[in-house]
């Protein structure tokens, strides 16, 4: 049994269909929260994307998506290393 979750979006005043992880759904929406937006309005947005990652898959895009925006606004190590460092003095 998969433990990923099937739920409709309208995407461009379409409803479709993704399969995703809860975690995803859950970082999916607190994404479009954090932008103003609806769920079913970033999906139409990423659906966008969806040639310019080389994929036919819209979950594949929300995936890699998820994960740049969470990237983006993590520090790097070595900054988070230098900011300890001063924070220490």
């Amino acid at each position: 049994m998969s433990s990923k979750k099937l739920r409709n979006v309208m995407v461009a005043g379409r409803r479709t269909s993704m399969r995703l992880e809860p975690a995803f759904w859950d970082a999916l929406a607190d994404i479009a929260d954090r932008e103003g937006l609806t769920v079913s309005a970033l999906c139409t947005r990423l659906a966008e994307r969806v040639e310019a990652l080389d994929t036919n898959s819209l979950s594949s895009a929300v995936r890699v998506y998820v994960m740049e925006y969470f990237r983006a606004a993590t520090p790097r190590l070595e900054e988070a290393r230098w900011e300890m460092a001063v924070a220490a003095e």
